[in-house]
């Protein structure tokens, strides 16, 4: 496979480009905001933003924030509410298989003082949902990656709050389309964020197999309600450059938050994604399909920053990438309601065959990170 020149992302990566010099686009990106972008310009459009919001209405919040507990949307809530005034309102939409870390966190942050909406989408619906697309298109978590969307754009129009921040965009950052950063700058609306952060799905697809009403918060509002609140969704990556390491020392100082005893699987770190034990399924899947994993994505990140040389992450990634779930099998068995034939007959189905072949059971790379 090609791989980044830079970092360790692969070719493979969905939407992922390269220059002629064979540099990925989320490392181009990461050279261009040392030089090339005007930080000064956007921290003024964010102000404008915020003062655009301010204080609409005594009795009305200024803006949500979608947060986990974790370093990142941590980050977020603070800088938008200590730094720049604003009266924010924390929504989570709770993901299934939890860890209890995870829960701590978030449970440290709110009392922190933050005032919190915690969103639970009926979990035995979602269980059907996360079976069929796990079998179907190879997803682990597919009615959360759907809810962390239709949830907050619902919230928003329910409360009458027109101004979301989100975190990082995810794309711009670490390699996939260039489109929002290029066409339509810090905002984006329902159809990009079905087009892109749900790769094409229409929630509405699911209308027929359970009722809208069941299906509440898995469909965006309507689009005379989002044409009445016009609302600016933003991602905080688009004012300042995105640090994932300074978040974690500022959640660590400010909310006090936790890590992992150990390492995560399928990489070397023990801070990052501690919502779920279902985050590990996905990337393990994401190993088979594209043969890249949490490692990969870990080292792509670090390299960025300057804290780890190429030659280290090559061998990170030889070390940890693609390493299997064993841990949560069971766990994974119980929440799908399968055996585990059934499962490993999912894992067939969905594996990239061209990058990978089968020994004693499980499936092993015929690729070498290079």
């Amino acid at each position: 496979m090609k791989y980044c020149t830079r970092c360790l992302m692969p070719e493979t990566r969905p939407r992922i480009t390269f220059n002629k010099d064979g540099v990925c686009n989320a490392c181009c990106w990461a050279e261009e905001k040392k030089a090339g972008v005007d930080w000064k310009t956007r921290w003024k459009y964010l102000e404008e933003l915020c003062d655009k919001y301010r204080n609409r209405s005594n009795s009305k919040f200024d803006c949500i924030l979608p947060v986990s507990g974790g370093k990142d949307s941590s980050y977020v809530a603070y800088m938008m509410k200590e730094k720049m005034g604003m009266r924010t309102l924390g929504v989570t939409v709770r993901p299934p298989l939890e860890f209890e870390i995870g829960k701590k966190n978030l449970e440290n942050f709110i009392k922190c003082g933050y005032d919190h909406i915690h969103v639970t989408p009926n979990p035995e619906v979602g269980r059907v949902i996360d079976r069929e697309y796990f079998i179907k298109r190879g997803q682990g978590y597919f009615q959360w990656l759907i809810a962390l969307q239709t949830v907050i754009f619902k919230i928003a129009v329910l409360l009458d709050i027109p101004f979301v921040m989100f975190g990082e965009e995810g794309e711009t950052e670490y390699g996939g389309t260039s489109k929002l950063k290029q066409e339509k700058g810090a905002c984006y609306d329902q159809e990009y964020s079905m087009d892109i952060y749900l790769s094409g799905f229409n929630p509405q697809e699911m209308i027929g197999k359970f009722s809208e009403k069941e299906l509440y918060w898995w469909l965006f509002p309507s689009r005379e309600e989002l044409n009445k609140l016009k609302p600016a969704v933003a991602h905080w990556s688009y004012f300042e450059n995105w640090d994932p390491y300074e978040h974690y020392l500022l959640a660590k100082e400010k909310y006090g938050l936790q890590e992992e005893t150990e390492r995560c699987i399928g990489t070397y770190g023990n801070f990052a994604q501690t919502d779920t034990s279902l985050y590990v399924l996905q990337t393990y899947l994401m190993y088979l399909k594209y043969g890249f994993g949490r490692c990969s994505q870990d080292v792509g990140i670090d390299i960025r920053r300057g804290s780890i040389t190429r030659k280290q992450a090559v061998e990170l990634v030889k070390r940890y990438d693609g390493e299997y779930p064993e841990p949560y099998i069971e766990e994974y068995l119980k929440y799908f309601r399968m055996t585990k034939e059934e499962f490993d007959a999912t894992l067939d189905g969905i594996v990239n065959k061209k990058i990978f072949r089968k020994e004693n059971g499980r499936w092993v790379p015929v690729f070498t990170p290079h």
